[in-house]
């Protein structure tokens, strides 16, 4: 090799003092940790953001030291403004980072090596930064299929329970849809290997790439090093400055996909209520309650799906559709057609009502009150006793041991029933109205008694 002079320039020198470990590039934005290190506000942001699932503060990706969040960190005006006279000064061509121009070994003195050593282990700090975001990454990844996992296998054991009891006719059915979850598991499995592989190569070539910086870093012999440098640093250039991987999407299951397959229209006849309840697992019916529709005794849950008697009056807004007189509230789900489940529980010392009613039912006067009217239907449990009303009508049920604390409700609109079962411990038959609906229904519900274990609650589906 010919000796031209020191391995860097000094404009060279300077622009790695001005160039974030993280990007490798000048300062944009700098900003400054607690313990003194600088780094640009968005590789900073972007390195918090990926460790942002741990319950610790953040660490310094140099020296691990903990700080408050990139919100409390401070810009750093000074550095700003040695980047910006730099920008003004530098050639052009200086402001494009080229690639290092190693001179001849015999020409080099300590402190050209030393440079050489410093520029290296700037690379090799990127380097282990990038692995560990790789490794924060990898770890989310596997939470996120976890978690996709479980919501398929519980709804796969709850389908396999309801199957388990349809005899011969349903062996065919059980093996259609067994093979249809199988090939759906089987489709998000393979799309998340082939997403986990890329950032398992991308960690494999991380470590190998840090296991070599950390080899030629411990090199004393000043020709051997050189030469091993030489061998890696276009290697650690390309690992440092190429894109990162991604985690990969997550592919949800698809209810109304496998519904549609499995052809349920086939065994409806002869399996109605088993059929019934598989759609209904398929297709949850998600009810909330209507706080527009709440009397001012009733207090709601913030997700709506628990209501509860309160002894202070609730500041309500003033409203058309509120209840004054009976403490009832609506959901805001309207029905129009089809068959429907929803299971609500109730407190166990409550007094309720559970039931349906047009949008139109008055919302003021004992004739607002649920089944004192044309428009709702409804069944009560007061004083222990358990009672059926539409129209006035009120009808003794049969008298229970112990009140129905889970309580089951069928609507079939265009078949005109709604039918109520009690399925606490066991399933039993408790009321079933026969009507013509015309009109939406939405489900109703009134707490009459004032104890604090009063409330009633929506139950989700899957």
């Amino acid at each position: 090799m010919m000796c031209t002079g020191s391995l860097l320039s000094r404009t060279e020198l300077l622009e790695h003092e001005l160039s974030c470990p993280i990007c490798l590039q000048l300062y944009t934005d700098p900003v400054y940790l607690p313990c003194g290190h600088n780094y640009c506000l968005a590789c900073i942001q972007k390195a918090t953001d990926v460790s942002g699932g741990e319950k610790s503060l953040p660490q310094c990706p140099e020296c691990r030291e903990e700080y408050g969040g990139t919100e409390t960190l401070q810009r750093n005006f000074k550095l700003c403004g040695i980047i910006e006279g730099y920008r003004a000064v530098a050639p052009a061509d200086h402001l494009k980072r080229e690639p290092l121009k190693v001179r001849c070994d015999h020409c080099l003195d300590i402190e050209t090596l030393e440079e050489m050593r410093r520029v290296l282990e700037i690379q090799s700090k990127a380097v282990a930064t990038r692995l560990q975001l790789t490794e924060t990454l990898l770890q989310r990844a596997a939470e996120d299929q976890s978690t996709s996992e479980a919501v398929g296998d519980k709804l796969l054991s709850k389908s396999v329970a309801l199957m388990d009891s349809m005899a011969d006719l349903v062996s065919r059915y059980k093996d259609r849809m067994s093979l249809l979850l199988e090939k759906e598991r089987s489709h998000r499995r393979e799309s998340w290997q082939n997403g986990l592989g890329l950032l398992e190569e991308q960690q494999q070539q991380l470590m190998e790439a840090h296991q070599r910086t950390t080899e030629v870093l411990t090199e004393t012999e000043k020709c051997l090093f050189i030469n091993r440098f030489l061998l890696i640093e276009p290697q650690l250039r390309e690992v440092v400055t190429g894109t990162m991987a991604r985690v990969p999407s997550e592919v949800p299951l698809n209810p109304k996909r496998l519904q549609a397959s499995l052809r349920m229209e086939d065994f409806r006849a002869e399996m109605a209520r088993l059929l019934q309840s598989l759609h209904v697992l398929l297709n949850p019916l998600e009810l909330t309650f209507n706080v527009s529709t709440a009397h001012t005794s009733l207090l709601l849950s913030n997700d709506l799906r628990t209501v509860k008697y309160s002894g202070t009056k609730q500041a309500y807004a003033d409203n058309p559709e509120r209840f004054s007189t009976a403490p009832q509230v609506l959901c805001s789900q309207g029905i129009t057609s089809g068959e429907h489940i929803w299971v609500v529980e109730m407190g166990d010392q409550s007094m309720w009502s559970v039931g349906l009613c047009y949008k139109s039912m008055p919302r003021r006067g004992d004739h607002s009150r649920l089944g004192h009217n044309q428009v709702s239907w409804r069944l009560q449990w007061k004083n222990k006793k358990l009672t059926a009303c539409h129209a006035s009508s009120n009808v003794a049920l049969a008298e229970m041991a112990n009140q129905p604390l889970r309580v089951e409700v069928a609507l079939d609109y265009e078949g005109g029933t709604l039918i109520f079962h009690s399925t606490k411990d066991c399933r039993e038959h408790l009321h079933t109205f026969r009507a013509v609906f015309r009109e939406p229904v939405y489900p109703a519900f009134s707490i009459h008694s004032t104890r604090a274990q009063s409330w009633i609650t929506l139950q989700s589906g899957v």
